[in-house]
């Protein structure tokens, strides 16, 4: 006969429930109670076990747990392709039950980061479509990259872009929302379906009126599911929306825990917690399955303060970061990224040489400018050099404004650039770009004079060149933006 480990009850406090008994049980077993409410084993004690309850209901003194045969898991599978779950795997977005679900390979949430030793160097730029990231910011495969800012700076627009921009890459896309209300999961669902992006995404979602421990695992489900993809050989790129709320979740659980609050009241391990987790984002060698795994953590700030302990704990944890901010939203920059204050500590390896020349000559331009800017409230006139300085970086601002839902090639990003370099944009002002840009990127991918410079882009050996080259075509654009 069977005999079986059972444990009673000894306290509970809402969703944390202490339990005596289950000798040999690990962390992150499964438990049931008598009346099939299930639960994790989230750490062990010398006298109880603390377990994490997913399902609500009432707890009990004395009340029977018994061990159940699975770990805390998932069961993955392309079927969960344009499919919206919770932390469990269970379907949220009204579509039927996951096909294949119940036999489907069980990943469990809890993983040790991959070592070194399955890692390889990032080499491969991760092209987003939008002019502002892909030349000035670049993105790895592979990279860590942390999106912060205040409220309402554009953060889930600029999201909602990449993903969309993901079209027809092969890129698998895993959107997880963490703790937000239902209607903003809905909208997402949405605007992804409409804009055909749901095919190659997975939306894994619990809403702010769930359970804590449910809406903890949200990042750790999706973190999982990511690397069933990238193991078999996948480019995936992992949105944790937004990593603030998880902090505060977990603080939620520690406390309730009685573990002892550190810096501004949050536990000591709220750090381990999420490093833990973002570790296992990277570009990984063929015997570690290939693929990679671009993690895109996110975060809102208060008020633009990252210097608060959850904004530097992530930034510590990443490879760079892009800072929105509300006031250049306004202002309708889009997005709404500070340039000087962004950075990506290992993107710019990724990009081509010519396009790594033209974004230090750009860079080199608005660090001129803004300190011409600086001088000029001292002084009421500036040389002609000065002002060329000042009107070329209105003019490079106004072409790295790019309006929702729109991917601009990495090739028309660069000659765009370029061109406010060129005599022929030398006496424009911003209302001409604003005004001509459709047109000049319709005509460099469609206009045959202009069409073998966008095609042979790769053989310029440098920015000058390009510049150059684009100085000999004036007569034609002028005609085009007549």
């Amino acid at each position: 006969m069977n005999q079986q480990e059972i444990g009673y009850v000894a306290s509970s406090r809402d969703f944390l429930v202490n339990l005596d008994g289950l000798p040999t049980i690990h962390i992150n077993d499964m438990v049931e109670s008598d009346q099939g409410l299930r639960g994790w084993v989230n750490s062990l004690s010398a006298d109880t076990i603390e377990v994490l309850m997913v399902d609500e209901g009432n707890i009990f003194p004395k009340q029977l747990f018994k061990r159940l045969p699975t770990r805390l898991g998932i069961g993955v599978g392309d079927f969960l392709m344009g499919r919206a779950i919770n932390s469990l795997g269970i379907p949220i977005d009204g579509k039927g039950p996951l096909s294949k679900m119940k036999s489907a390979p069980l990943m469990e949430l809890e993983q040790a980061a991959p070592g070194i030793d399955s890692r390889q160097f990032i080499d491969r730029q991760f092209l987003t479509g939008i002019t502002l990231i892909d030349t000035l910011i670049p993105l790895g495969r592979g990279q860590r990259e942390l999106v912060m800012g205040d409220a309402h700076s554009g953060k889930t627009e600029f999201l909602i872009d990449v993903i969309v921009n993901q079209k027809g890459t092969g890129v698998i896309c895993i959107y997880a929302s963490i703790g937000k209300p239902a209607v903003s999961v809905r909208n997402l669902i949405d605007t992804l379906g409409a804009n055909g992006a749901l095919e190659y995404t997975i939306i894994i979602a619990t809403s702010s009126s769930e359970l804590a421990p449910l809406i903890f695992l949200t990042p750790k489900t999706a973190m999982t599911i990511a690397q069933y993809f990238q193991s078999k050989g996948k480019d995936v790129l992992l949105v944790l929306d937004d990593m603030g709320t998880h902090a505060k979740i977990y603080r939620e659980i520690a406390l309730l825990g009685n573990k002892p609050p550190g810096k501004e009241s949050y536990p000591g391990d709220t750090f381990y917690q999420q490093a833990h987790l973002l570790e296992r984002a990277g570009n990984f060698l063929p015997q570690a399955g290939g693929g990679s795994i671009t993690a895109l953590p996110v975060l809102e700030l208060n008020l633009s303060d990252f210097t608060t302990l959850i904004p530097t704990n992530l930034m510590s944890t990443t490879d760079g970061h892009l800072l929105f901010k509300s006031n250049l939203y306004s202002q309708g920059q889009r997005p709404a990224i500070d340039i000087a204050l962004s950075v990506s500590r290992v993107g710019r390896q990724t990009q081509d040489r010519l396009t790594n020349m033209l974004s230090l000559r750009i860079r080199s331009l608005l660090s001129s400018a803004q300190d011409l800017e600086t001088i000029s409230r001292f002084s009421s006139e500036l040389s002609a050099d000065s002002q060329l300085i000042l009107r070329r970086r209105d003019l490079l601002l106004e072409m790295l404004k790019q309006d929702p839902l729109t991917a601009i090639p990495l090739s028309i990003q660069v000659i765009l650039l370029s061109l406010v370099f060129t005599s022929f944009l030398g006496n424009k002002d911003r209302s001409f770009v604003e005004k001509y840009k459709k047109v000049l990127i319709e005509a460099f991918l469609k206009q045959p004079k202009l069409l073998p410079i966008t095609k042979f882009l790769d053989k310029f050996k440098s920015d000058e060149q390009l510049i150059r080259t684009l100085e000999g075509v004036e007569p034609v654009l002028a005609k085009i933006c007549q």
